[in-house]
């Protein structure tokens, strides 16, 4: 299983953070709205791209609250890790009670400590443009067995809906720029438009 390293380097936190970079409980609370699934990414979706058989053990890079790792929970037997490089994010989750196969695990996207072909798939839902499009993709590829699935969902540049909605389009990528640069890690397999915000890129493991 991936290891429990405590890791608090600093990274971009846009859609988590507080002023001083660290989660507030009136945030905490925010990240629980029911009305995500239909602004960002519905449940629907959610297990479409995840495509899991139920039994998988699943990463979720940025659990937060918890909002997507309970819900992924739901879709598998397996164990599901929530990562966050805020402690205070994992105190507000487990406070709420946690799923009994998910896992809450401290670390830094852009330098993550997991054991070896311990994973089947990994999702980062709104974290890569929190860490400005680096991720730890050679020990990512490591942790996840052979065939391992990447899904990435993030807030899209060319935008339809409220450009209140999200974080600075500074800040934001387009899915054809994560899709190239998961390479040589991972392979693109699909890349598309959720709604007027989102978009979402599978990848595979490049073996």
């Amino acid at each position: 299983m991936p290891n429990d390293t405590e890791r608090h380097d600093h990274h971009h936190h846009h859609e988590h953070g507080a002023d001083d970079g660290r989660i507030s409980a009136e945030r905490a609370a925010r990240l629980l709205e029911p009305g995500r699934l239909d602004t960002q990414l519905s449940e629907a979706d959610l297990a479409r791209l995840l495509a899991l058989r139920g039994n998988e053990d699943v990463i979720e890079l940025g659990s937060g609250a918890g909002f997507y790792t309970d819900r992924i929970a739901a879709l598998t037997t397996g164990t599901v890790y929530g990562l966050d490089i805020q402690p205070e994010m994992h105190e507000f989750y487990r406070s709420r009670g946690l799923p009994a196969n998910v896992r809450l695990i401290a670390g830094d996207v852009t330098d993550l400590h997991l054991e070896p072909a311990s994973l089947d798939v990994a999702c980062s839902i709104s974290t890569w443009h929190e860490s400005d499009g680096v991720i730890d993709l050679p020990g990512l590829a490591r942790a996840l067995r052979p065939g391992g699935r990447l899904v990435i969902v993030d807030w899209r540049k060319d935008i339809e809906g409220d450009r209140e909605q999200g974080p600075p389009l500074s800040v934001r990528f387009t899915g054809d720029e994560v899709a190239a640069s998961l390479a040589p890690h991972f392979r693109a397999v699909g890349t598309e438009r959720l709604g007027p915000n989102m978009f979402a890129v599978v990848a595979l493991k490049t073996d």
